[in-house]
């Protein structure tokens, strides 16, 4: 599985991508690749990731991407502002398993 967290630079979920690389780690899930990019790149990365969450600082986007990602049939889900706010990578990588 291939997670992709959208944000405005690509920078500012790094931290929660870190923790939910070492969640996935420690419950021994294995083929799994979590990066943060920009939302912007989204049109050209639609294709390689099979999941999608939006940093909540983007909610006013999420009509727009969550439009993207049904027409290339993805899984997609906005990030709650208190795990994006707590960096919680175990209910952030629950968020994106349970989709």
């Amino acid at each position: 599985m291939k997670i992709l967290l959208l944000c405005n630079a690509g920078m500012s979920t790094s931290l929660l991508v870190k923790k939910m690389k070492v969640v996935a780690a420690e419950r021994g899930i294995e083929n799994i690749e979590i990066e943060a990019r920009s939302a912007l790149e989204l049109r050209e990365l639609i294709e390689t990731y099979d999941v999608f969450l939006l940093g909540p600082q983007l909610a006013y986007k999420e009509k727009e991407i969550s439009k993207t990602c049904m027409e290339y049939d993805k899984k997609f889900a906005l990030i709650a502002p208190m795990i994006y706010g707590m960096v919680d990578g175990e209910k952030a990588l629950d968020l994106a398993l349970g989709l």
